[in-house]
C-alpha cells in the first residue's frame, strides 16, 4: 500500500476548501457592508465606536443594503453548500465549521491586514 496517495477523505475536503475560499473573496463586500452598519449604528449606540459625521441619510438605505446584498450572499452560500455537502457526503458539523471558517478568511484577512486590498486595488 502506498502511504503517499491520497485517502480519499482528504480528496473530499478539496471541492469545499475551493468553493469557500472563492464564495469569501465574493462575501468580502458583503460583510465590509455589515462591519460598516454595525459600527455605525448598534456599535456606536453602545459608545464602542464613533458614528460617521456625513451618514445623514438615516438606517434605511442601510437595511435595503443588508438585506439585498448580504440576504441574497447568504442565501447563494447556503445552496451552494448545502448542495456541495450532499456531493461530498462529509460529516455534517465539521464541514459547516470548515465552510464557514474559510468563507470568513478572506474578510478577516483584510481586516487585519488592510494594506492586501490596497495594494491589490480593492480600495
Amino acid at each position: 500500500m502506498n502511504d503517499k496517495a491520497a485517502h480519499p477523505r482528504r480528496i473530499a475536503w478539496i471541492a469545499p476548501a475551493v468553493v469557500n475560499l472563492i464564495l469569501g473573496c465574493a462575501g468580502v463586500f458583503p460583510l465590509g457592508f455589515l462591519w460598516i452598519f454595525l459600527a455605525q449604528y448598534p456599535l456606536a449606540a453602545l459608545g464602542l465606536t464613533d458614528r460617521e459625521p456625513t451618514d445623514n441619510d438615516g438606517i434605511v438605505p442601510w437595511l435595503i443594503l443588508l438585506v439585498g446584498g448580504v440576504g441574497t450572499f447568504i442565501v447563494v452560500w447556503m445552496g451552494i453548500n448545502a448542495g456541495l455537502r450532499k456531493l461530498s457526503r462529509l460529516a455534517r458539523p465539521q464541514y459547516w465549521l470548515f465552510s464557514t471558517a474559510l468563507s470568513l478568511l478572506p474578510f478577516a484577512a483584510l481586516a487585519i491586514f488592510p494594506d492586501i486590498g490596497k495594494s491589490l486595488g480593492l480600495f
